[in-house]
């Protein structure tokens, strides 16, 4: 069970590109250049932004705003095959979802209004330096703080 929002976040005409700040992306050793794109099925091609990091290790972020469907898309019974784990962010009830086939991913869903949500994912950029689980997972908590930090902000 998610904790109670602390307030609506909505992400209406939200830019999913625009939520890290280019200081933001440097601290997160997100160097690339944020490409605007859409979700899969699961998210009902939502609007996203990739961003790819090179300098020190070959990684990619990934943000989108989901507008029509909330975070139960994610914690119903069989929805996904992750490890899911409550956490918050900022202050906000998320769930960290560990994949359990495909290790080299992690992302966080933030539950930010009423039928919306925030999804970050954070990957290895390459298999030639495997990057622990764990830390792809701590990486993608700290870009979805980051990013609820900068849409607080408004």
């Amino acid at each position: 069970m998610l904790p109670p929002r602390p307030r609506e976040l909505g992400l209406d005409g939200v830019d999913p590109c625009s939520v890290l700040s280019a200081r933001q992306r440097a601290g997160l050793g997100l160097d690339g250049r944020p490409v605007a794109g859409r979700t899969g099925a699961l998210f009902g091609a939502a609007s996203s932004c990739t961003i790819g990091g090179s300098e020190p290790r070959e990684v990619s972020a990934g943000l989108a705003v989901v507008t029509d469907r909330g975070i139960d898309v994610i914690t119903a019974a069989g929805s996904v095959t992750d490890e899911l784990t409550v956490i918050t962010v900022a202050g906000f009830p998320a769930v960290l979802a560990r994949p359990t086939r495909l290790r080299d991913f992690c992302s966080v869903e933030v539950d930010v209004a009423a039928g919306q949500l925030l999804d970050v994912q954070f990957a290895q950029g390459t298999r030639d330096q495997p990057i622990p689980q764990d830390q792809l997972c701590r990486d993608a908590e700290q870009v979805a703080e980051a990013a609820l930090t900068s849409l607080l902000a408004g």
